[in-house]
Parts: C-alpha cells; structure tokens; sequence
C-alpha cells in the first residue's frame, strides 16, 4: 500500500523514500507507515537495489505522529467495552510491528533528517540503520509531557543505541536538543550542513553499494539480532551466517574480482 503522501524513486542501486506531507509538517499517519513499510519491503525483490535512503519533502523531517488520526484511531476503543485495553494494545502493537518491520529488512536503511524530528518521526529514525542529521536539526520525545510515553521503540531502541542514563534525561524531560548532542551522543553518524545532508546520505549510500549485499544484510542481522543476547550466542550466528555466505556467488566474485584488480559484480546470490 502506497498513498500521496510517500514518494518512492529509484536511482540504479539506491531507493530513495519520501515523507511527503510537507503542508502538514509530515505528521505520519498509519496510512503513511504502512506505505514506507510497504515500499522498502518491495525492494527486496529487485535484484539493483542495494540500500534505501528514507527523506522528507519540506523544511523539517517530521513533527510526529498526526494526533488528528490517531484519535479517529484511539477513540472507538476507549469507554465500555474497551476490553481492559486490549484493543489499544492491539492498535500500539500493530504501530509498532511497522517499526519492526525496518528494523529487520535486510537491505539497510540511512535516514537523513532536517529541521525539526519529534515523536514518532524519531522513533521511525531509531528504527533505521545510519543517521544523519542536518547540522540545525532539533529533535526529541516530548510525550512524557503529555502524558504519555514514546511506545513504538522509543524508550527501548533509545536506551540501546545512547545508554540508560541519556535516554533517562531524554524522556524524562521532554526537552528538544540539537544535532551536535545527537551526534556526542551516538544518536546520529554524522551531522552535515542543510545543503550536504542528501548528498552526504547518498555518499554513505554509494560506499554501502561497494559492499557484498549478501553479506551487509548479514551483518545487520548479527548486530540487530544480537543486541542484549550472550557473545557466544551472538558468535554462533556469526558462524552460521558466515558458513552460508561463504558458499554464495557473491562470496567467489569477490575473491575473483580482488585477484583480477577489478570491482566486484555483486549478484545478491
């Protein structure tokens, strides 16, 4: 499923997807979730495409989730017959299986932010693989201050890539900071100027097409997948995954092209 608001272009080994609802601060709706996760899970059967960019149309990445939406969504399961709040756990759970749904595509996902990143937009960031922030760019989780908490891996994810004690004062405050607190905080890979931020995803993206698909779908696996499980564990999947690749078409053509001095032709296979 696609809609208006997200715009998907292919540039030979690079997608690229768009939040495109810059008149709305591109406020994310469900409808707008389920065409990012339908757009990148559709390229995995093109056999081009290497790595997905994830962008935003407009001055500012995303103000959040359209609370505008979400109320037409939350309000007929609250009152009677709400089930204990099954059905608002359904819903929350069913948003964040489309965060899960990036996390776990094996192709890997650069998000480049400007502007402003709050809420949901954040989350949708945490759930992808590199960052890049735009050296103005503001972002933040200000649910706390309505009373709520950021539950489509916003707590979670956060905690893991900045640490217990940094997501604690993200939250907990509600405050917004800026690009350089991202970048000293390992929020973000790298902070570029406005001008350069596509540029610099699409350079990142290009370096990544230089590496065996096969094997960068692997490692992302290993790093997402073995994040909190015991290091004999995550050695073992180390090994399996290194004994399927080693016995890939990709695997022979890139031993062949660095004896021939010559670039790999990667076939995904």
């Amino acid at each position: 499923m696609t809609t208006e608001h997200i715009r998907g272009e292919k540039n030979g080994p690079i997608y690229s997807i768009t939040l495109n609802r810059p008149e709305k601060r591109n406020a994310i709706t469900s409808e707008m979730m389920q065409g990012i996760c339908h757009l990148a899970e559709a390229q995995l059967a093109d056999p081009e495409i290497r790595v997905i960019i994830l962008k935003a149309a407009g001055p500012i990445f995303s103000a959040g989730i359209d609370f505008l939406a979400l109320g037409a969504e939350v309000g007929p399961l609250m009152g009677e017959g709400d089930g204990g709040g099954a059905r608002l756990r359904a819903l929350i759970h069913a948003y964040q299986q489309y965060m899960n749904r990036l996390e776990t595509l094996e192709l890997p996902i650069i998000c480049a932010m400007q502007g402003k990143v709050l809420g949901m937009g954040t989350e949708i960031a945490l759930a992808c693989d590199l960052r890049l922030m735009s050296r103005e760019c503001r972002w933040g989780l200000p649910e706390l201050r309505l009373g709520l908490i950021a539950d489509l891996g916003g707590t979670s994810r956060l905690a893991r890539i900045v640490g217990q004690t940094r997501a604690m004062e993200i939250l907990m405050t509600g405050n917004e900071f800026g690009a350089d607190q991202a970048l000293a905080w390992g929020l973000v890979n790298t902070v570029p100027a406005a001008e350069d931020l596509i540029p610099a995803a699409e350079k990142m993206a290009s370096d990544i097409v230089k590496c065996a698909p096969l094997a960068v779908g692997a490692a992302k696996k290993i790093l997402k997948r073995g994040d909190g499980v015991d290091l004999m564990t995550q050695l073992d999947m180390e090994v399996n995954l290194q004994s399927i690749l080693l016995r890939t078409d990709d695997c022979q053509e890139g031993l062949t092209a660095l004896m021939e001095k010559r670039l790999p032709d990667w076939k995904r296979r």
